[in-house]
């Protein structure tokens, strides 16, 4: 079965079948099959070359979860909008390629979430060409989730074929790799003198294969290629008609990026990214590591971190990659800048401050910030997968751009984040939140949280944060909340916020980010557990025995504070155990919690949804 063999697809193959490519050796189906499916390479008058597989759901259970209640639809921005109808022409033009581009990053999200998705993809074609309903109504979910798993709403994992399995290493590795060979095969490498190769495995832009005893990296604008050289052509383009010289030199810059494999490129591209403010378009192309849980394994094993340490070979957990393509929210965005004169001042008002180089200070906010329209959403950025990004702070800290100098960049989503309260409001408030507490509910004071979220990021320690290993990620999204609760004490005593603001953002957190469910496999949704065990722990907020919130404000600042020193504490010490114990304490599922589930699970009865892209939809299709 082509499964099997997939499994233990080693570097070996890779180069065998680059130089079957090459000498168009057409007889060789095999080799042919494995390009089609790691490089998308299209050929002709292959047949019979896609695996079986079963599918997980029958048709009415299908039908059941697609149902509108369950299976919603999240609307990007519409072509009669006055925000597209308003571009100069040389823009729309632009946006056209900047799309273009996006959606060849779809397909490198797949490979790289799981091996499997593309070939499952290909099975789901065949299907429904052959009027296969299941296939039909499975394609569906595939779409919304952008892959064979993903998660529903509650946390719960939507496999939709049988015997396929998410893995820690995700598609960055081969299947059949456990995380103790893997260990030990990097510690030979090491003794062998291996360094160099070992470098580029534990890097964030490497694919990895089995070459017989030993692993081998390749990089993945070499595995990528085509993707990669084609979305480079689709920038090229856009930045020949897009009226923002800025714009077109980050565009530029960025396409070379793409062409070659050289940090020093994307350091030159995310440098200029993150300078973009004053610009028509955005085009966000998006590479972080939450995905990959095996790279950062490797600071558990004395001997192996050791090793890494003396040879001074750095861990960086595996990017995948998403984009976002908009058009700038003028308006949005002058409110979003009301907060930047402020940075420093929260940079100065952070736990411990004096114990790390703070990349924000009075004399350097390398920060910038715009609203956008989304138009498009592809790759991680576009995968519903119990919830989807409504903000970004970029790039992250492990990039060379910040380690040489580089800004951040906060980039908001607008459609997105409408479309987190469409509906049913009131109903979610009635069941989990005192009744007295309602009125400080918003919409717009949860923007405003998110913003300041996302300036925390900014701020604070950011080195040598990969010794946290797997726990990293998890321990910077709770110090990025905690810090917002904690700077928005701050901002209330210099009169930015007023006291009702206050109490409206924090309500509006408590309530949106209540957990539906046990889900401990992804840092967003452990860091929820945590603080809300923390906040009940501590006095923060009171859970009766009907499963209803009310908010101590002044116990849940001081909550937020107590907990924000706890976390930077943590990042300082670069203790994986010490961050491990601090998770591990808090990120339990108590009866407070399912109490305030279950009524949660009650008022939205919503498993996944889909982005609608109108916009996109007709370009792709000319």
């Amino acid at each position: 079965m082509r499964i099997n063999a997939i499994r233990n697809f080693n570097y070996k193959n890779v180069t065998d079948i680059q130089a079957n490519v090459s000498t168009n050796n057409k007889n060789n189906t095999q080799a042919q099959s494995r390009t089609a499916n790691f490089y998308k390479i299209s050929f002709t008058g292959i047949n019979n070359i896609t695996p079986q597989f079963e599918y997980n759901y029958t048709e009415k259970e299908l039908q059941d979860r697609l149902s509108p209640s369950k299976y919603t639809k999240i609307e990007l921005l519409s072509p009669t909008s006055e925000a597209y109808r308003g571009l100069q022409q040389g823009d729309k033009e632009a946006l056209n390629h900047l799309i273009k581009a996006a959606d060849l990053f779809d397909n490198v999200y797949k490979r790289l979430d799981n091996i499997h998705n593309l070939e499952f993809e290909n099975a789901l074609y065949m299907d429904i060409a052959k009027g296969n309903k299941q296939a039909i109504l499975t394609k569906k979910l595939y779409d919304g989730q952008k892959g064979i798993i993903g998660k529903t709403t509650g946390g719960q994992t939507v496999k939709l074929a049988k015997n396929i399995k998410e893995l820690p290493g995700k598609g960055f590795f081969p299947e059949d790799l456990g995380e103790e060979e893997f260990h030990q095969i990097l510690i030979k490498m090491i003794k062998e003198g291996k360094t160099e190769e070992v470098s580029k495995i534990l890097n964030q832009r490497s694919v990895i294969f089995r070459d017989a005893d030993e692993l081998r990296a390749i990089d993945y604008t070499e595995f990528f290629k085509k993707e990669f050289l084609q979305a480079a052509d689709e920038l090229e383009l856009a930045a020949k008609t897009s009226t923002n010289p800025d714009f077109n030199e980050y565009l530029l810059l960025q396409a070379q990026a793409l062409r070659k494999n050289d940090p020093e490129l994307d350091c030159l591209a995310d440098k200029k990214w993150a300078t973009l403010q004053d610009t028509p378009l955005e085009f966000t192309l998006g590479r972080e590591c939450y995905s990959d849980k095996m790279t950062p394994t490797v600071v558990k094993n004395p001997e192996l971190r050791a090793l890494l340490e003396k040879y001074k070979i750095p861990v960086y957990a595996k990017d995948n990659v998403g984009v976002r393509v908009g058009i700038v929210n003028t308006e949005g965005t002058k409110y979003l800048l009301m907060i930047k004169k402020f940075l420093p001042y929260m940079a100065a008002n952070m736990p411990f401050n004096n114990e790390y180089k703070q990349k924000i200070s009075a004399g350097n906010s390398k920060q910038t910030m715009v609203d956008a329209h989304i138009v498009y959403a592809t790759g991680q950025n576009g995968a519903y997968r119990g919830g989807i990004s409504i903000a970004s702070n970029l790039p992250n800290a492990d990039k060379l751009a910040i380690q040489t100098g580089g800004g951040f960049r906060n980039v908001y989503n607008k459609e997105l984040r409408s479309a987190k309260y469409a509906s049913g409001v009131e109903k979610k408030l009635n069941l989990i939140l005192d009744k007295s507490q309602h009125k400080y509910f918003s919409p717009e004071a949860l923007h405003d949280f998110t913003i300041l979220h996302e300036n925390i990021h900014s701020l604070g320690p950011k080195e040598g944060l990969e010794m946290l290993g797997i726990y990293k990620n998890t321990i910077e999204e709770c110090k990025a909340d905690m810090g917002a609760l904690t700077m928005l004490e701050a901002l209330k005593k210099k009169g930015f916020y007023t006291p009702k603001r206050q109490k409206e953002m924090i309500t509006s957190l408590v309530t949106a980010y209540a957990p539906l469910g046990k889900d401990l496999n992804d840092a967003h949704r452990t860091r929820n557990i945590m603080q809300q065990n923390y906040f009940i722990e501590h006095g923060g907020i009171k859970v009766n025995k009907n499963g209803k919130m009310k908010i101590n404000f002044e116990k849940i600042t001081e909550c937020a504070q107590n907990m924000l020193e706890d976390i930077i504490r943590i990042q300082l010490s670069k203790n994986e155990k010490m961050a491990a114990a601090y998770i591990n304490k808090y990120a339990v599922w108590t009866k407070e919690l399912e109490l305030v589930a279950n009524n949660l699970r009650k008022a939205d009865t919503r498993l996944n949804s889909y982005l609608s892209a109108p916009i996109a939809k007709a370009i792709l299709r000319k």
